[in-house]
Order: C-alpha cells, then structure tokens, then sequence
C-alpha cells in the first residue's frame, strides 16, 4: 500500500491527512462516517507486512491495547486487514507527547506529578490484565490538549495469559530472551538490560525516570554511547537526585528513588500503590517518606470503603452508606483527626498494603470492613489496623438484621473509640451510645438516597430524590431523610435543575421538617443558609443558618464552601477566602469545595490567583465538573486581556452555558484585537439566547460592559433581577461587572437586590 493521500479511503474511513510515521507504519487522520468522528489510523508499512516477526509484534501491539480500557491508555477502536495489511483504527489524540514538552525544560511539580499518577493508574490497569508495557518513556506519552495523559506504543508488551509456565495468581513475570535487550536505553529497568525476570515493577522503573526528567530537566542516565547508559545504570550507587522545583514536597524525592531502586523488590509492589501515593501528593494527604516506614503522626483514621461481598450489585449503596455513617460519626469526636470522605473513596476497590494506604493517606489506623446480605441478615467484619505496625487494634465480627443497621454503626464507632482511647466527653458519649429508633425500611431509603446523592450529578440528584420521599413515606419522624431531601432539592436550584424559585421553597420546608425534628442537624441548619442567600437574598438569615451549621459540626467542608460565597457576596473577601480554605483542608478532593476557592479569589478580584488555583486542581474537573472550571477560568484569562489562553481554555467547553467557538474566537481576537474578541463573544451569545433564559442575562451584562455598552448591560442586568435568578447576589462583587459600578443605574439595581453594601469596590489585579 502505498502512502494515503487525503480524500483517498481506507475501508469505511476517508483519510483526512498524514499524522507522522515511525519504524512500524504511518499514521492518518481519518474520518469514519458512520459514528461522525475524526480518527487516527495507524498503517503497517509494506516491508513491515512482508516481515513475519515485525507483523506479529504490530498485532501485539493491538492486541494488548484492545484488550485494556481505561483514560490513560490509547483506545483501540478496530482491528483490520486492508489489501493484507494490518490496520489499527485508534482515539484521535489532540496535544503532544512528553518528549516534546520536555523540550521546553523542566513541568513544574503539581503538573509533574499528575502526569506520574495517571501513567500510573493507566499502568495499574494494564498490569490488572496482565500486560507489562516494556518500552515506557516520553516518546509513549500522549498531553492532549485537554489535559489527559495516554500511554502510546504497547508493541513491546507481554501477556501474562500467553506464558503457560507462570502462575495465573502470581505476579505478571516474562524472562527475556537471554542476551536479548527490548526497551530503550535510559529507561530500561536493570533487570530488562540483563536478560532476567521481568514484572510489572520494571514499568514503574521507567516511570521514576520520566518522573526524576520532569522534575529536573535531564535524564536520569545519560552518556553519549550505549555502553555509558549502561554503565551509569548497572551502577551499584543510586545516582544522586539533582534539586526539584524548590516549591515541590520533599516526599517527592523518596518517591522518585523508591521507583528507580536496582532491586525491583525495593520498589513500590504495584503501580496501585505508586498512584495512590502520587495522587495523595496532590491532595496534600500524604506523610513524611514514601516507603512502608513512613508513620503519620497522632490520632488519625482512615475510613476506608467497605467491600461488598455479595454478588448483588444493587446493595453497594449499603456498603457506601455504612462507610459513610460510620465516618460522620467518628467525624465529631475529639482528639481524633478523620480522612474525609471524597479522599477515602478515591480508593475504592484498590488492593493495597496498610502501610501503604497510611502514608496515602496520612492516616496512623486504617478501618476495612466487608459486608454481605443473605436475607434479611448482613455480616459485618470490621477491622481496626495500626498502619506503622501493621497489626490489628480491633477486630469483629457483626451479624445483625437489617433493621438493627443503624446501632451496629454506632456499636462499630464507639469501638473505634475505645481502641483508640479517646477521652471523649458526655455528650459525644451519650451521642455514640444513643439507640435508633427508625423504620428499617426508612433506613434503607435514605442510605440508597445518600448514595445518589454522592454522585453529584443532575441524574444522582433525581434519584436521591426519589428515595429520600420514599423514606419519608416509610417514617414521618425521620429526620435525616428530610435533611437530604432539603439538601438534594436545594442543590439541585443552585445548579438550575429545577426552578429555583419552586425548588428553594421546598428545601426550606424540608430543612424546617428536619430541625423540628431534631434541632441538632447541622445539614439541615446549611440548607436553610443556602436559601435564605440564593432565594430569599436574606444575607443576615443566611450567615446565622450557616454559622448555626457550622457550630453543630465544623467538619462540613461544604457548608464552609458555601459561607464562604456567603462571604464573598458581602465584600468581606478575606474571611471569604480563609473559610473556603478551610472548607478544602477538611475535603482537599471535592469538587465543589475546591471550586469555592477559586470563587473566592474571583470575587475578591485576584484573577492571577484564580488561574494559579484552577490549574493546581484541574485533575479533579472533569466530565460533569468540568464547564464550571473552564468558564471561570476563561473569565478569569479575560480580566487579565489574556484572550489567546482564554480562547485555548475554552476548546471543547462552554462558559457558564453558553457554547464558544474557539476557533472563530482566536481569529477574532488575531484580527481585530480586544474589540474583535469581544464582538464574537457577543455573537455566541446572540446564538444561544433562545435556550437559556433568564442566567444569559448575566452573560451579557459582563460581556456587553466589556464592550463599553453600560446602557445595554444594565437592561440586561434589570431583566435578570425581574427574574429573581440566585446569580443577582453577586453583581456588587463581579469582577467583570467593574465598568458599571459609577453608573446611578447599577446602583440602583444593587438597592433592589438588597445586598449589603461593600466596603470598597473590588478590581481585578492585572499582570
């Protein structure tokens, strides 16, 4: 075959053009028709084709990605023969590999370390079935444009199912051919250049290198000749670490030298544990070291999700729900410090050592528990283990009926509380020792209710719904199930799911339900906080109900989230930005509270911030969360006149609904400056204003002030206040609302809306 040219096609697929070429084939874009998506085809060359042994590694290749799937790893869509040549229809990535972001020098550490744990993660799950990569290294790294990382070029990878003499329980281990070196000098681990055993581990051998290249802006083994490369590698000394990003952990470099030990015994046991340790690094979790020695410090519990046992996929929300009971409960307890729940469940479903899920997680003991349902009964084994010794503290096993649930939490926290020999007080006393009383049926509708809850999604919100109304059917004194419908429905008018002026209404009376009830829910107390802001535009109500919550239980990181716009809202930015702190250091993974953060910063107008901000938590944003993310950023680009970022940042995503073109943006801006930027902004949302009434209102006014149309935005900003939208309680403090604030008419709005008046205006720091 010879090479394509565009418009030629290839089966069902019409090339679009070449991509690049390398030792196996060339690579095209192509466009298949049928799904209308653009993809890379990868060609086996002709002289390839003819070789046997060539062609059987290309079908390896393949083969080994096919059989994987995950976000890290290059997706395999087909596999063909064209005109008897192999053929692989693949994902279209967008971006560059590692190698060439290398060229610019040394990735600061946070995106370093993000790169590192998702290579690692992809790694998990190809060594999950199986396939060890053999050739990792920033060639076979893949940035999209995105953010994403994928793992390129499996053609040296081995099966583990295609080795009849291993053990199919054991450890993914190939012996080379003796003599025979596959890989690439430089990131080869010691044991593939010998000829010996290969695992798994030898994959993390090369990641430490791409990680140590990263971090300092050179390989880890140089020389200008194999032979040196060598040299330098089979040397006995681990050669000495240069100096990281001085802004870096200093965790980072026991890391990095735990995965380029000689030994792969001496290595991290999985690329499992090498993620979950990375992925603590980011969320500022992780302890002091990196290896099995490393110890948290005081009294500190990890929560981890209990396993479901059972075949029965529709009873995970029991083993969610105990887990999460288990850790509200434990939560409130003095001198006992609790990984929060969005950290915990990151690990869900991991296989890990104790030791090395402590050092994850910064935490000395560890709670596993697993759960099983025959009937109307549940066994429940708990266990208390000490990270730094690794030995059991407590252990027990529990045999209730469903309706006794709720006591055996309880029984497992008190127990938790004993082990640990906390001096608790009476009233957490008496708290632990309380005895439900609620319908078991009731029971069970709220903890199936929590677990939509949890997805935080449009979809989990409904059916949260659903099962909180069930509860309350079951039982009209349950208080809790009220809590989270008042929770659910006010959540769900924050984001614009149902009407806020029907829905705020309703989770008011839910929460006033649940505070009759038992005047101690500090969910409920939040709820309130969040309606008397966003519906009742009460600010005084609202930071009572919030300061209320967060008296009955400090450790609600996203009630702080929220006093935190309360804050913001009012013009009191610095205690605004302390509390969104502190939301984050109590749920460093949540979404939400780390989006009050950048919020914050917004309001108080520090967009240089903001951006620095966003990019260190990108990795949390993605699919459902990621549009909030992308559009405050780009506005956060946009008060700085950084359109071309803003542009970049808003490929694939919309802001605040309103879909962008990035493209005829970036030409708008290329051609006629910040007017030509503004113009076509303006022309997206003419575009998109049948369909989002009344929040587009909001767009405009911004947009139109940039513009230097007050007249027009203040019409805008009218029309948005008539529709009692929540979004009114942050003109005073919108940043790109700063054009209008000398206008008599934006005054006279902010009279309207109520909101206190601030102190001083608010103007965003330009670089």
């Amino acid at each position: 075959m010879t090479t394509l040219s565009a418009g030629a096609r290839l089966a069902q697929y019409e090339i679009v053009g070449p991509i690049g070429s390398g030792g196996m084939g060339e690579v095209y874009r192509a466009r298949d028709p049928r799904l209308d998506r653009d993809v890379a085809i990868k060609v086996m060359a002709p002289h390839v084709a003819a070789d046997p042994e060539m062609r059987r590694r290309f079908e390896t290749e393949a083969r080994a990605i096919a059989a994987l799937s995950h976000p890290s790893i290059l997706a395999i869509h087909e596999l063909a023969v064209v005109d008897d040549q192999p053929v692989a229809v693949m994902e279209l990535l967008e971006g560059h590999t590692l190698r060439e972001r290398l060229k610019q020098g040394a990735v600061p550490w946070r995106d370093a370390v993000r790169i590192g744990s998702s290579i690692a993660e992809g790694l998990a799950a190809a060594h999950a079935r199986g396939v060890i990569h053999r050739d990792l290294k920033p060639e076979n790294v893949f940035l999209t444009n995105d953010g994403a990382v994928k793992i390129l070029d499996f053609g040296l990878a081995l099966r583990r199912l295609e080795l009849p003499a291993l053990d199919g329980d054991g450890p993914t281990l190939v012996r080379t051919a003796p003599h025979v070196v596959l890989g690439t000098l430089g990131y080869m681990s010691p044991e593939q250049v010998t000829g010996d055993r290969v695992d798994g581990r030898s994959d993390l051998f090369a990641l430490g290198c791409m990680l140590y290249e990263m971090l300092s802006g050179r390989a880890l083994f140089g020389g200008s000749t194999p032979q040196e490369i060598v040299a330098q590698l089979m040397h006995d000394r681990i050669p000495e670490l240069l100096k990281f990003d001085a802004l870096a952990p200093k965790e980072l470099r026991a890391i990095v030298s735990r995965c380029i030990e000689r030994a792969p015994s001496r290595r991290f046991d999985s690329a499992s544990d090498l993620a979950m340790t990375l992925r603590a690094l980011l969320s500022g979790s992780t302890a002091v070291g990196a290896g099995p020695k490393a110890r948290a410090r005081g009294k500190s519990l990890g929560v981890l999700p209990f396993v479901n046992a059972g075949a029965d996929p529709t009873t995970e929300y029991l083993t969610d729900g105990i887990t999460e009971s288990i850790i509200n409960s434990v939560s409130q307890l003095s001198g006992l410090r609790v990984v929060p729940r969005s950290l915990v469940f990151r690990y869900k479903g991991l296989q890990a050592d104790p030791s090395t899920i402590g050092v994850a997680l910064n935490a000395r003991t560890i709670l596993t528990g697993r759960v099983s349902q025959q009937g109307e009964y549940l066994t429940i084994q708990a266990e208390l283990v000490d990270t730094a010794t690794e030995s059991q503290l407590w252990g027990e096993q529990f045999r209730p009926r469903l309706s006794e649930l709720p006591n055996v939490q309880q029984d497992i926290a008190w127990q938790i509380s004993e082990a640990l020999r906390l001096k608790l007080t009476g009233e957490q006393k008496k708290k632990l020792r309380k005895r439900a009383t609620v319908d078991p049926e009731a029971y069970q509708e709220y903890l199936r209710g929590r677990y939509f809850f949890n997805a935080w999604s449009p979809e989990g919100f409904r059916r949260a719904l659903e099962h909180f109304e069930r509860a309350i059917e079951r039982d009209p004194t349950y208080a809790p199930a009220y809590a989270g419908l008042g929770d659910t429905i006010g959540s769900m008018s924050y984001y614009g799911i149902i009407p806020p002026r029907d829905g705020f209404p309703r989770s008011r009376s839910a929460a006033e339900k649940a505070i009759a009830l038992d005047p101690d829910l500090a969910d409920a107390h939040g709820t309130l906080g969040l309606g008397s802001l966003f519906h009742e535009r009460n600010w005084q109500d609202a930071e009572r109900h919030f300061r209320r919550s967060i008296a009955l239980n400090p450790k609600l990181a996203t009630v702080r989230a929220f006093f935190a716009i309360l804050l913001a809202t009012m013009g009191r930015h610095d205690e605004s930005i302390a509390e969104a702190r502190t939301g984050r250091e109590l749920d460093p993974l949540s979404p939400l509270v780390n989006m009050s953060v950048g919020w914050a910063l917004h309001f108080a107008g520090r967009p240089e911030e903001t951006i620095a901000e966003l990019l260190h938590t990108r990795d949390l944003f993605r699919g459902q969360n990621a549009d909030e993310w992308h559009s405050l950023i780009i506005v956060a680009y946009e008060l700085l006149d950084r359109f071309e970022e803003a542009a970049q940042a808003a490929m694939g995503h919309p802001c605040f609904g309103v879909p962008i073109d990035d493209q005829a943006l970036r030409s708008a801006w290329h051609s006629g400056g910040a007017p030509g930027y503004w113009q076509e902004r303006l022309a997206a949302l003419d575009r998109a204003a049948p369909t989002m009434l009344p929040l587009i209102h909001y767009n405009y006014a911004c947009v139109l002030a940039r513009l230097g149309r007050p007249d027009e935005a203040l019409a805008h900003l009218s029309a948005l206040v008539d529709s009692q939208h929540g979004s009114v309680v942050f003109l005073a403090v919108e940043p790109a609302l700063a054009p209008l604030r000398a206008h008599a008419g934006f005054d006279a709005l902010l009279t309207r809306i109520g909101v206190p008046r601030l102190p001083t205006a608010s103007t965003p720091h330009r670089a």
